[in-house]
């Protein structure tokens, strides 16, 4: 598999994936940005539509996006970032959620990443916040 061939999985298929998402995600903000573990893992993981990114064979980004258009969990691991992989992910997710019925999608930025959300049309709204020791702002974006 390669960056053109993101994996897309639904809630049934979850299971089969669950290892290879938690990898990237916990290297990435449990042991790079120091979220707890406790918070990184939830009960919504099952229900939600994930996306799976592998190069030579290597899991090495990932996202989410619950029924509600709540994307989140985006995350490449360190070795990969800077090569589009992150933009691959929400491309994947945001194609994914034109077939739904929803009007917006919408996320919880890390504030360093505004700029790259802003680059895929998603716009800030409300005030900034801390969630897990990190600054965030929401952001959204019509569909």
């Amino acid at each position: 598999m390669n960056i053109n061939s993101p994996v897309i999985i639904p809630p049934e298929r979850y299971p089969d994936y669950a290892e290879q998402l938690m990898q990237i995600r916990y290297q990435v903000f449990v042991q790079e940005q120091g979220v707890p573990p406790e918070l990184e893992r939830d009960a919504l993981d099952p229900l939600c539509i994930h996306v799976l990114l592998f190069e030579e064979g290597q899991a090495l980004a990932t996202g989410r996006m619950q029924a509600d258009g709540h994307i989140g969990r985006v995350a490449v691991l360190p070795a990969w970032r800077g090569r589009g992989f992150g933009r691959k992910v929400m491309t994947s997710l945001l194609a994914y959620a034109l077939q739904l019925p929803l009007e917006r999608v919408w996320l919880s930025s890390q504030c360093h990443a505004v700029a790259f959300y802003e680059s895929l049309g998603f716009s800030s709204y409300g005030e900034r916040f801390m969630e897990a020791g990190i600054e965030h702002i929401h952001m959204e974006k019509r569909l």
